[in-house]
This record gives C-alpha cells, structure tokens and sequence, in this order.
C-alpha cells in the first residue's frame, strides 16, 4: 500500500512535465503533420468563392439573360450563403476557374480547355475557291439565324447590339452573348462582361472565334457579320428588339449582314453596322458575293438581296418603324449557289463556259440602254410611302368597292391605264404599277399580272429576269383564296417557259421548278393535249436536275483545284450534257474525261459546226443515236437522241433529196414525237408546241425586243 502511494505521488509530481512535452510536439509542424480540421481549412481556402463585391460587379455588368449566365450565377448565390466548399466541381468551376493555391506558374502557356481550338489552328490546308467561299457563308449565316432566331424564342427578344458595365460603358458585343447558342457555352463563361473587349481576361479570347463569325475569305478573328445598328433600325440605339418594337414586322424587317471586308470588326468588339442613311449601308455591303448580300430577316429566313435591288429598296427593307408597304416576298430570294465555269484554267477557251452567268444582267443592261427608250430609277422609298398614301385616299372607294374578282382586275387595269400616263410623275406611276400587281395577285389574273410587269419592265430599271420570278411565284399562294375553276391561259404558260428557260442557264433549278408547277395550274388537263404533260413532266426534270446538281458541284470543285483530273472533268460533263442539256459547256469536259468512247465522239461533236458538211453532220447524228441505242438507262438514251436530232436538223435542209436525207427526216419525226428527259430538251419540246422562240430568252422579257411569236397573245 505505502509503495503504490510513493508511485502515484511520483507521477502526479511529474505530470506538468509530462504535458509541456506533449504541447510542445504538438506545435512544431513535422511532429505529427496536419490535423484532419487543418486540412479541411485548408482546403476550404483553396475553393472559396470569390470576394462578393466582385460576384457583385460581375452580376451587374451581364445583363444578357441567357441559360448560360443563369446557370453561372446559381453556384455564385449558393455560395454567398455558405462559406463552405461546394458540393459539386460545377461549382468551382462556376466561381473560381483557377485555385488560389494552384501551382501552376503565372506565366504559364497552359491553355484553357475550350469546345473550340484557336484560329490559327482552324486555317484551311489549300486556298478556296469562290463556290467554297459562298458555301462556307452561307452556312455561317444560317448558323447565326437559328442562334438569333433560338434566342429569340427562349427570351421573346433579340439580344442587344452590346452589353454594358455598371459605368453604362459598351462592354461585349452580342455575338458574345450568343455563344450558348452556338454550343460554346464553355467558352461564353470566361468572359468579363464588365470589362471592355480589348482587356483581360477578353482579350486572350479573341482568338477562339466560333466558326459561325468567321469569314471564308481571311480566316482571322474579324467577323463580317454585323447587325444594322443605325438609329432607324432594330437595334439601333442599343435598344431591346422586341416583337412589338418592330412595326413593320419581323418578317419585313432585316436584323443581319455580311458585310464589306473593309466594315469587318472584331468579333468581340461591340461594333456594328451604324448606317443612318442607304448610301451609307450601299456602301458596306455587295462586293463578297457574286449575285449579291446575304442578310437574314428578324423572323429568321436567310436572304438574297440581288444585286439588281437599289439601295433604296435594301435601306427601305432595314428600317423597322417607317411603315413602308415593302413586303418580304417583294425583294426576297432565297440563297441559292450559282456556278461560274471557267473550263480551261490556263486559257480563255470557253470562258464561263457559255453559261452568260457572268454576263447576263450586264448584256440587259446594255439592251435595254440601246434599244428601248430611257428608264427611270427606281423611286425612293420615302417618296414611295408618300404615294402610297396619296394612291390611298384617290382610289378609297374604288378600292372598297372592288370586292369581287371581275372588279379587282378592272380597277387593276384602270390603275395600270394611269400609270402609262404618268410618265411625269413617276412615283405616282410606280405605285399604281405596285397596286395592280397585286390586284392581279388577289384576283389570280396573270392576264394583268404580265400586262403590269412589262410595264414596270419598260419603265424602270429593274431587272427582266428577277422581276418576272418575283412576282410570278407569288400566284400560287393567292390562286388558293380564289374558287377553283377550270383555267387554260396560253400567255402565262409562254412567259413561264421563257423565264424558266433563263433559270436553267443560271442553274436557278428549284426555282424553275416552282414557277413551272404555277404555269401547270393554268392548263388544261385533257389527256390529248401535250403541253400540260410536258410542263409537268419539266418541273419534274428541274427537281430532279437541282438534287443532282448539289453532287455534281463537288466534281466541279475538284476540277477547279485539278483541271487534269479526268475523273471529275468527265463527272461534270456528264452531268451538263445528259442531266442539264447544257452541251456546248459539257461536251469540252467530256472531251478530257476517261471514257474512251465519249471522248472519241465529244472530240467529233466539238469539230463540226453548222456550216460544217450535212453529209459529216448526219455522220455524227447516226453516232449520237447508235450511242443512245446502247444506253441502258433512259437517263442516257433520251439525251444521246436529242444530240442526234440535233445535228440531224442541222444537215437535213442542206442535204440533197436522197435515201440519206430520208433517213434523216425519219428521225427527226420519231424524236419530236417522243418527250424530252432533260430540261434543255423539253424547253425545246415545249417551245416548239407553243410557238415560242427562245432564242436569247433575255430580250424576249423586254416588251420592245420580244419577238412576233412571243407576243403572248392568248390563242385560245
């Protein structure tokens, strides 16, 4: 007992001793290592959220409410409540994309993992030709009016030209804003939306353009895109695009241009289109594209506004609130791909390959300065609105009481009476042309529908081609608001067949396609007579032309970067010569392709000409037919015919009466009595039937110039 007494007062007496020592380990760092509650602190620092004034400065400055900024903001609020590390990596990421603590050093060259690589890294292998330029906008500009248009449809508004700081200073440009939409969303949350373009974190941005802004022509981190941020248009003044903001409508009112390489703009800067007056925006857009700008419409539609359209007309066509009678479908075309052929790279053999693409509205030019009398430019479309309104208050109650059909056209004609006299007046003129146009439209007359175009033809400086089409494919949507009844108007078909036959030539196939469905309309549907079935048949050859189409520009493109390449001239050529009919521009390629039978015949066909022998000339033909007679598709066979009835027509009026020009009269009989394949052919076909020439089809649009035969007088 005494013993266990002595111990106990032993240790007890060393206890204080016991304890400094332990204290003291536990202090020093390399003693026992941190504690558990030392590295959740720890830790803890590493992840903090950021300094609330800043979150605070941040939320200010983006005003965008886009999925993306919302989403960002969420992990923000969630930690303000809570210090405490978040829960998820979303998190951090939301809130601090760099650890505190990371050790990587300052001025590293790591570079952030992004959707989307930098634009030196994107720089195509070879230099573009001018189809794959147009190719690469056009689906740039289509990419950004689904984005504009999904913006559109999650927020019911467009988004601002830019966003701006709480100093109310221009910060970022919209097509920052729109990155979510593009699938970069990744990418929309690095930026500092209260920091200008051109300063850190922003400005390391620049480089990683979204595909969408760049331009096919450079390359660089300058876009061509630009919204028209004038004062008279939709986002001008910075201002929210709504729906209701937009008085002339969003389907009238265009929101976007590509634009001049010299109006390109970095494509985070807040910079756009600040045009005030149409010269100002004539001056910025048209020299990209070969037949044209392309814009969208607020609704969404990319568009084609074609070089023949004034300036007025585009600025008319931009303005949001003036409340021009511009409709859409007055100037609209949709972006179509045209081909300008060069066939021999290395000389001008075929130049454009006869396709007067490059030439065409050059040459109307030119006829109708030489041939008919002077005409007029187009009228400003603020004199416009004030005729219109004028025309209004005129024809007031004429324009009440024109209820029915038989009205409508008469007070048509009567309002197309006055324009021819107006002469002096020629806004006036222009806006009674405008009202009997669609006159004609309400009351499905294509009598006066053709009667007001060759007036607007022979007064103003439109283009033939284009004003045709535009108002032409307009009667189908009205001819439904009509009763139906049997129709059969020889005149609309002619003209049809006309422009169609131009559309052809510029490679305008889906369009030939509906304006020939409209002409179909307007026959008569018994069985024995042929036109209607040959119409019908054309349109169906122009859709099936314009699918096949689409694969032959490939063979195109590649012919233009390797004109030795056998394979894709032979491609091409075939698909002009037996699909298109096009044969003086395909037979050259057949003529360097690898089939040794059509460039044995191609090499014939290119040695004679019309004055060429009609016993060599019949020679040929037969070789054409027999080609034809061995082809297996009808695809070939049909095309292969036409060729021989070609040059059989050409040798039969010179050849001597003989078993040999027997024999050419005998097929060109069996050829006429058979239908077309391709819609070169059955243009022929349907000329032929109709009485119509198309020979330089251009000129037959000009009233003055138009042949006996294409009088359109109906003949029914």
């Amino acid at each position: 007992m005494n013993t266990l007494i002595i111990a106990f007062r032993s240790f007890y007496n060393s206890l204080p001793a016991l304890l400094a020592i332990v204290f003291a380990c536990v202090g020093l760092s390399g003693c026992g290592g941190p504690s558990q509650e030392e590295m959740m602190m720890r830790a803890a620092q590493r992840r903090r959220p950021p300094d609330p004034s800043e979150t605070a400065q941040a939320d200010e400055a983006s005003k965008e409410p886009t999925k993306a900024s919302q989403a960002a903001e969420e992990p923000n609020n969630k930690q303000k409540q809570s210090p405490v590390p978040g829960n998820s990596a979303s998190d951090n990421i939301a809130s601090n994309p760099i650890p505190q603590t990371d050790p990587t050093p300052a001025n590293s060259d790591k570079k952030p993992a992004f959707s989307i690589s930098t634009i030196d890294e994107r720089q195509p292998t070879t230099a573009l030709d001018q189809t794959e330029r147009r190719k690469i906008a056009q689906k740039n500009i289509e990419t950004l009016a689904t984005a504009l248009l999904q913006h559109f449809a999650d927020t019911k508004r467009l988004p601002q030209s830019h966003t701006r700081n709480s100093n109310n200073l221009p910060t970022l440009s919209w097509r920052v804003a729109l990155l979510p939409y593009l699938g970069l969303e990744d990418l929309h949350q690095q930026f500092d939306f209260s920091k200008p373009w051109n300063v850190e974190p922003n400005k390391s941005l620049l480089k990683y353009i979204p595909d969408a802004y760049v331009s096919p022509e450079r390359f660089d981190t300058n876009t061509n895109f630009l919204l028209p941020a004038g004062k008279y248009f939709i986002f001008g003044e910075n201002r929210v695009p709504r729906e209701k903001t937009v008085e002339d409508g969003m389907g009238n009112t265009i929101m976007l241009f590509e634009v001049n390489d010299e109006y390109a703009v970095p494509w985070t800067k807040p910079s756009d289109l600040n045009a005030t007056t149409s010269k100002e925006l004539d001056a910025a857009i048209g020299e990209l594209r070969e037949n044209g700008t392309f814009a969208v419409w607020a609704s969404g539609l990319p568009v084609l506004l074609t070089s023949s359209l004034t300036s007025e007309q585009i600025f008319q066509a931009t303005t949001h609130e003036k409340g021009e009678a511009l409709r859409s479908g007055d100037i609209h075309r949709d972006i179509a791909e045209p081909v300008f052929l060069k066939l021999d790279p290395e000389s001008d053999q075929m130049a454009d390959a006869q396709t007067e693409n490059a030439s065409n509205r050059t040459q109307d030019a030119k006829i109708a300065r030489e041939n008919i009398p002077a005409r007029l430019p187009v009228p400003k479309a603020t004199d416009i609105a004030e005729a219109q309104d004028k025309l209004r208050r005129i024809y007031a109650e004429k324009l009440r009481a024109a209820e029915d059909r038989a009205d409508k056209i008469k007070l048509g004609r009567t309002m197309l009476s006055d324009a021819a006299k107006s002469r002096l007046d020629p806004t006036g003129a222009y806006v009674m042309q405008t009202a009997a146009l669609r006159l004609a439209l309400e009351a499905v007359d294509v009598d006066l529908l053709i009667s007001a175009i060759d007036a607007r033809v022979a007064l103003f400086e439109v283009d033939p081609y284009e004003e045709n089409v535009r108002w032409i494919e307009q009667v189908s949507a009205a001819r439904a608001k009509r009763e139906t009844t049997a129709m059969r108007n020889t005149r609309f078909s002619k003209r049809v067949l006309i422009v169609t036959r131009i559309g052809i030539i510029e490679n305008h196939f889906a369009q030939a396609a509906k304006i020939t469905g409209i002409a179909y309309q307007f026959t008569s549907k018994k069985k024995e007579d042929a036109i209607p079935r040959l119409i019908n048949k054309l349109k169906s050859s122009l859709t099936s032309t314009e699918s096949k189409f689409e694969d032959a520009l490939a063979d195109l493109d590649t012919y233009r970067k390797y004109p030795d390449d056998p394979n894709a001239a032979e491609a091409f050529g075939m698909f002009l010569c037996f699909t298109k009919g096009d044969w003086p521009t395909g037979l050259p390629l057949l003529q360097k392709g690898n089939n040794d039978v059509l460039r044995d015949i191609a090499t014939k066909d290119l040695a004679l000409t019309s004055a060429s022998d009609p016993r060599a000339q019949t020679v040929l033909a037969d070789i054409w037919w027999d080609l034809g007679e061995r082809a297996k598709s009808t695809s070939y066979r049909e095309p292969c015919r036409q060729r021989a009835a070609y040059w059989y027509q050409q040798a039969y009026e010179r050849l001597p009466d003989s078993l040999d020009r027997i024999h050419v009269k005998s097929r060109i009989e069996e050829t006429e009595s058979q239908e077309g394949g391709n819609p070169v052919a059955l243009c022929s076909q349907l000329a032929r039937g109709m009485r119509v020439s198309l020979a330089n089809p251009r000129a037959q649009l000009i009233p003055n110039l138009r042949v006996a035969d294409n009088d359109d007088d109906d003949d029914d």
